[in-house]
């Protein structure tokens, strides 16, 4: 039985979608156009209501990039995701994530205890929220702040904790296939 992402395997390119394309590889800071937006190329509307999410929540803001890819592994790892986990797992280790951190993102949902505590707080929350959106509190907010988050970061960790939540839902619904080069770059780190 082919599952969506396989039947939805080459769009109809545009210039439109040319240029969608382009600002994803270069958000993401990719060689290539990840599958995830590939199939989504098959319907424009659907596709520019994904892409502002990753270009203005993981691609831009405050928090530190490698802090929102950590979420997006430990939310996506907690969904049982595997195409974002495995994707965001790339983009982690190439911002400086040590296998470690990895490897308890992926079996944990968090960092281990002896890591940054800024780093794993704002991690258990997102995750925290990813499991119950209602959970959020006074004391997430306070513990937060006092180990030095804005209010726009905090923010921002909520949004991220959302995003990982849409993004491994339109992964998981269409069983995205994890791209060759997530693959071959995931084989590498295992290799060193």
């Amino acid at each position: 039985m082919k599952t969506i992402s396989s039947i939805i395997d080459d769009p109809i390119t545009t210039p439109e979608l040319e240029k969608t394309f382009e600002t994803v590889k270069e958000e993401l800071g990719a060689p290539f156009v990840p599958h995830f937006f590939q199939v989504w190329g098959d319907s424009p509307m659907a596709l520019q209501g994904i892409v502002p999410p990753m270009k203005f929540i993981l691609g831009s803001g405050e928090l530190d990039r490698k802090v929102k890819e950590m979420i997006m592994i430990a939310v996506s790892s907690y969904r049982h995701c595997d195409y974002c986990e495995a994707a965001h797992h790339v983009f982690c280790s190439s911002m400086g994530a040590v296998p470690e951190q990895i490897d308890a993102l992926v079996n944990t949902y968090t960092l281990p205890e002896d890591d940054n505590p800024k780093d794993k707080a704002a991690i258990d929350f997102a995750v925290k929220l990813a499991k119950d959106s209602k959970s959020s509190s006074e004391a997430d907010f306070t513990k937060l702040k006092d180990l030095g988050y804005s209010k726009s970061e905090i923010l921002e960790i909520i949004a991220m904790s959302g995003m990982a939540v849409f993004y491994s839902h339109l992964a998981d619904a269409t069983k995205i296939t994890i791209d060759k080069g997530f693959i071959d770059a995931l084989s590498k780190k295992e290799l060193s």
